[in-house]
């Protein structure tokens, strides 16, 4: 009786995934009886998704600074896995505009695997249970296969395959360090004082290593390297707003999980975490370099942006992640701005290529000034708030380095200088292609001003938080552990 008196009471509790998942079944009914050429798809994903975000926010208005344990510890309720949800609304409502602007036909079937994609993230968002972290990881990775070949081409095929590939050889060694730790503890909550018992009495670097395993599924979802190899060519054969959304979402939730395993503090994964730093910010940064796809350019800078942020969850006697959160935040619009930026490039020209974008600044002045404000935020330069961001993660280093004493924190902070210079060569030659490179026949460029206008708010959006950051800062604070 007990027992189900806590079901019910947990039931109540998580109002935005069920009416995501009673959404979700209503529309496969309407996926499956519906004609092919409906709008009703997209009109009922539409209102799903802006229920879900608005029910996250007022649902739990009265919601106190403490957690809500649900279903026997399985699932946990508090101010951080709130705010990170919204942050998902936030980008799902991104994704359905983007799409709906650029009048891409998707089928149903696109908008099925996205509220499935947003489901799955939402639980992962609320749990420090293995056993459910698994089967979120599960349900996003499997939907984000299939939308990577709903284009049904050959390019899309491979790059899905290399995605599957990848991400089930992530989940294997994820769930095989999952397996070692429920041999150790006889538990599958990391935050339970009986796992914590069991683990602290063992080798800490046996800790270290499963943690790194586990940690795998993660890192892959994150675009961390080494789980990085399905990137490139994940990123320049996806539908835009689809690899738009999919560059922000499981990045984010992947970094709050990350996060509650930093939090429990039962291994000292800094080690593992100033490796996986260290590869990211090189690989990613040295390999979009040479990139002459746009698309491709941002999947790799990708990597390098989940670099920065992981260096914001390093842990330290007085750490709380206030840095790489800050930085989530602020990546919602740069990363989709740039995403909206790269389509309204192929819309002119019907390329991805930047040597196609040559003079194109200089027919729409506006579209230059774009460019150049969004690529500044991604390098983090004023005054955008991207250097807000790349600020916050390296004072957290400061910190660190004078808290633990070590040096290794310091040399961290030169390295992620450095590659944050090398990444103005690659970001600013975009702007530069278009301002001030001259095409031998001069591209012909028919303005939409919807979208330029559009394009405009993400712009404003990257200058007005730089000039007035306190918005986001006092939000940040507020749903700290």
């Amino acid at each position: 009786m007990i027992a189900l008196q806590e079901i019910l009471h947990s039931t109540q509790q998580i109002l935005p995934e069920w009416l995501l998942a009673i959404g979700i079944l209503a529309l496969v009914l309407v996926i499956s009886f519906g004609k092919p050429e409906s709008k009703l798809p997209y009109g009922l994903s539409f209102i799903l998704i802006l229920t879900y975000t608005l029910s996250v926010t007022f649902f739990y208005s009265d919601l106190a600074n403490k957690s809500i344990s649900l279903y026997s510890g399985m699932l946990i309720l508090d101010k951080t896995s709130i705010f990170f949800k919204q942050l998902l609304g936030i980008s799902a409502i991104i994704f359905m505009v983007h799409s709906r602007l650029f009048r891409y036909k998707f089928e149903g079937e696109i908008y099925f695997l996205i509220l499935c994609v947003i489901l799955g993230l939402s639980f992962l968002s609320m749990t420090t249970h293995f056993l459910v972290i698994y089967i979120a990881v599960e349900l996003a990775s499997i939907s984000s296969y299939i939308l990577v070949a709903s284009k049904k081409q050959k390019t899309n095929f491979e790059a899905a395959i290399k995605y599957l590939i990848f991400g089930a050889a992530s989940s294997a060694i994820m769930l095989y360090g999952i397996s070692f730790f429920y041999g150790i503890s006889h538990t599958l909550n990391f935050t339970d004082p009986i796992f914590l018992k069991f683990t602290n009495t063992n080798s800490p670097l046996i800790i270290q290593v499963l943690s790194f395993m586990f940690l795998g599924g993660l890192f892959f979802k994150i675009a961390a390297a080494p789980f990085h190899s399905w990137v490139p060519d994940v990123y320049e054969v996806t539908t835009t707003p689809i690899i738009s959304f999919l560059s922000f979402a499981p990045k984010a939730i992947g970094v709050l999980v990350v996060a509650r395993v930093a939090q429990a503090n039962f291994a000292d994964i800094n080690p593992v975490l100033l490796l996986i730093i260290f590869l990211s910010l090189i690989f990613g940064n040295l390999a979009a370099l040479w990139q002459t796809n746009l698309k491709r350019m941002l999947g790799y800078s990708g990597i390098a942006q989940a670099g920065f942020i992981l260096i914001g969850l390093l842990k330290g006697p007085q750490s709380d992640f206030y840095g790489a959160f800050f930085y989530i935040l602020t990546y919602l619009p740069i990363t989709m701005g740039a995403f909206f930026l790269a389509d309204i490039l192929y819309k002119q020209t019907g390329s991805d290529e930047l040597e196609d974008y040559k003079g194109l600044g200089q027919k729409h002045i506006f579209l230059g000034i774009n460019a150049v404000i969004i690529m500044m935020a991604l390098i983090g330069l004023p005054p955008t708030i991207g250097f807000m961001a790349k600020l916050m993660v390296f004072s957290s280093i400061i910190n660190l380095g004078d808290a633990l004493g070590s040096s290794v924190y310091y040399g961290l902070l030169i390295f992620g200088l450095l590659n944050a210079a090398i990444s103005i060569y690659y970001y600013l030659k975009v702007p530069y292609i278009m301002l001030i490179k001259t095409a031998y026949k001069q591209p012909k460029y028919a303005p939409n001003y919807l979208l330029s206008i559009v394009l405009t708010y993400f712009s404003l959006s990257l200058l007005i938080f730089f000039f007035f950051p306190d918005f986001g800062t006092e939000w940040i604070k507020a749903v700290l552990f």
